[in-house]
């Protein structure tokens, strides 16, 4: 890992956000509108291995919680208005901390595009938020979830691809939880953080016209078993207006020891 002025600017301009909770806007009315998801694999092992994978999921606050009582779940994720989802899918990974239980889920959009060209225009008001339902194959992970204590117990990372195989890079993330929700206000990014001190590298486009990095210190997952992920990072949206204009889609997440830098993620986050 080499020092790079990225490095110089975070260390000079490291901002640590408080954790204490923002105001959650009241839920919009939804309609019956849902996007059915196709389970590609599901699992729940009692031995994992340690996850490679550095970004983990993108969740709003607060995010809720799935049915401990059925096996049919529901989803919500944002999507923002404008952003052109022709011959894409939703590709939705599930990992819960411990890392014994994982999912992945395919979500058509055809219907969602026969939506937006108004042939059902009828059964859906807001086409922003998306429900998505499936139905899991394995119950036992959702009937024992209560039983995990707090925080960030299952991460929920959705993508925008063109397809869902791992290789497929993806075009963005969406914000995803278990609860209907309006604009995100205040997100969870969950990473693991490799060991590596963890923040989230955020543009803001200053009044002045100058570009400034800030640094979102991520903070670790207090918990006993931290197999999949170990860090959660608390982006409030409203304070980094207060500072400027963030431009969200080009956030990454850096690890670092000291000055010296691992390679960077981008997160790819569309509000």
């Amino acid at each position: 890992m080499n020092g790079t002025p990225l490095a110089a600017a975070l260390l000079a301009g490291l901002l640590t956000f408080s954790v204490t909770q923002a105001q959650t806007p009241e839920p919009a009315e939804f309609a019956e509108f849902a996007l059915e998801a196709r389970i590609l694999n599901e699992g729940y092992e009692p031995a994992v291995d340690v996850s490679g994978r550095t970004l983990m999921g993108v969740m709003a606050e607060p995010s809720g919680h799935p049915d401990g009582d059925n096996q049919a779940q529901r989803l919500y994720l944002w999507l923002p208005d404008g952003l052109e989802t022709g011959g894409h899918r939703i590709c939705i990974s599930l990992n819960s901390r411990d890392g014994h239980y994982t999912s992945l889920l395919d979500v058509s959009l055809e219907r969602l595009e026969a939506l937006r060209s108004g042939l059902e225009q009828r059964e859906a008001e807001n086409t922003e938020t998306l429900p998505v339902d499936f139905v899991t194959r394995k119950p036992e992970y959702y009937t024992q979830y209560a039983q995990t204590p707090p925080p960030h117990r299952l991460a929920v990372l959705a993508e925008l691809k063109r397809d869902c195989s791992p290789a497929t890079k993806r075009e963005a993330v969406l914000v995803a939880a278990w609860r209907p929700f309006s604009a995100p206000q205040t997100l969870s990014v969950i990473a693991n953080s490799s060991r590596l001190e963890t923040l989230l590298a955020v543009l803001l486009e200053l009044p002045e016209g100058e570009n400034r990095q800030l640094g979102v210190m991520c903070q670790p997952i207090e918990a006993p078993q931290r197999i999949a992920y170990d860090a959660a990072c608390r982006l409030d949206i409203a304070r980094l207006r207060q500072r400027g204009n963030p431009v969200i889609e080009d956030t990454q997440l850096v690890r670092r020891r000291g000055s010296s830098l691992a390679s960077q993620v981008p997160v790819e986050l569309e509000l």
